[in-house]
């Protein structure tokens, strides 16, 4: 229902934005950019309560969900015989080598090939889910000053403050549940996900180590993933030397 009313309110925002100036660009709403409506007067965060969202975020519903949003975009990842890819990156500098990944897998058309990563479907068509984490702010509530945080520039007062431990464990299970995902899809098109991950410089303690990897080895010991590591930015899917095969072959974890 929100993310229903936040997108009804939001067209009426470009809408109107329409009338008053030329259209100069269409904006994205991620960590890398805003969007027009967020860059709004008129926007508004959501500031949901920490320990509601640690709960919506802890069990295999928000699974299912999350795997019902991702096959609203591509009905293939759950068609028997589906080779599906999820994608992983940490630290700095690797969030645009997965990038290139995903778009490569999902460019080819020999086979039936398909690639997913936390963000959404492809690395354009992004989760609801993945949304509505954006709109609750977490790691810009988790890091108030003088008691206020800033959200595009704009200070608010939190009525619900949110420490920085609260934000990570947010992330964290969501990106575990996002990585719970491969059970599901294993189950449904046959073949275990192969799971392709960017994460040289990651640290011991951050959401990759603590969240991701350990489920990515509980997945890979139940036969659901097969785990690849790439060894420099640039590996290719395609050339089995460019990666390291196995959780036992994960790249040294740098200290926090």
């Amino acid at each position: 229902m929100r993310r229903s009313l936040l997108a009804v309110a939001i067209v009426s925002i470009l809408l109107a934005l329409l009338f008053v100036m030329p259209l100069a660009g269409c904006g994205t709403t991620g960590s890398a950019g805003t969007s027009e409506a967020q860059s709004s007067p008129l926007y508004k965060p959501v500031f949901m309560a920490a320990s509601s969202k640690v709960t919506e975020t802890s069990g295999q519903d928000f699974t299912r969900e999350l795997f019902r949003e991702a096959l609203a975009y591509e009905p293939l990842l759950d068609d028997p015989g589906t080779q599906i890819s999820m994608g992983f990156w940490s630290a700095a500098g690797n969030h645009g080598s997965l990038v290139r990944v995903l778009d490569t897998i999902n460019s080819t058309t020999t086979s039936p090939q398909k690639a997913i990563w936390d963000e959404g479907a492809t690395s354009s068509n992004q989760y609801p889910e993945y949304l509505d984490m954006l709109e609750e702010h977490w790691y810009e509530r988790a890091s108030p000053k003088a008691g206020k945080v800033t959200i595009y520039g704009k200070k608010y007062t939190d009525p619900s403050p949110v420490s920085l431990d609260e934000a990570n464990k947010i992330w964290g299970q969501y990106s575990q549940r996002y990585t719970d995902m491969a059970g599901l899809i294993k189950k449904a098109t046959g073949k275990p996900v192969e799971a392709w991950c960017f994460v040289q410089g990651a640290k011991a303690g951050r959401i990759f180590a603590a969240y991701e990897l350990p489920e990515l080895s509980r997945l890979e010991k139940s036969g659901d993933v097969q785990v690849f590591f790439a060894k420099t930015p640039d590996a290719n899917p395609a050339n089995p030397a460019d990666w390291a095969q196995g959780t036992a072959n994960a790249p040294a974890l740098l200290p926090q």
